[in-house]
C-alpha cells in the first residue's frame, strides 16, 4: 500500500497529467443481480496482458528478493525471511492474484 501511496504522491506533486486518476474497486452489490435479469448476449472479454500483470510490483518484487539473496550470502542478521516473504506478497500482487473475480456465467 506504502508504494502506491508513493506514487501517488510523487505524481501529485509533479502535478503529472494523471494527477486525478484513482484506482477504485468496484463495487459489486447488486452488479450480480442486474446481470442476472438481462438477457443479453455478453461479449467474450478481451485478455489484455497490461490488465493481469502490473510491472511496478513485479520490479518491486524483484528488487526485494535480490535483496533477501544479498542478505543470505552476506548478512548476519537474518533479515531475508522478511524480505523473502515481502518479496513473494509483490509478486502475488503482481500477477493479479489478488482481487475479486466475477463469474460470468
Amino acid at each position: 500500500m506504502s508504494l502506491h501511496r508513493t506514487k501517488a504522491t510523487i505524481i501529485g506533486l509533479l502535478e503529472a497529467s494523471r494527477a486525478n486518476e484513482w484506482v477504485v474497486t468496484e463495487k459489486l452489490g447488486d452488479a450480480l443481480k442486474s446481470k442476472a435479469g438481462s438477457k443479453v448476449a455478453s461479449k467474450k472479454p478481451r485478455f489484455k496482458i497490461g490488465d493481469r500483470f502490473h510491472l511496478l510490483e513485479l520490479g518491486v518484487g524483484f528488487y526485494l528478493f535480490f535483496c533477501g539473496c544479498y542478505d543470505v550470502m552476506f548478512g548476519k542478521n537474518h533479515y531475508f525471511i522478511f524480505l523473502f516473504i515481502q518479496a513473494i506478497a509483490f509478486f502475488i500482487m503482481a500477477f493479479g492474484y489478488v482481487g475479486t473475480f466475477v463469474p460470468t456465467s
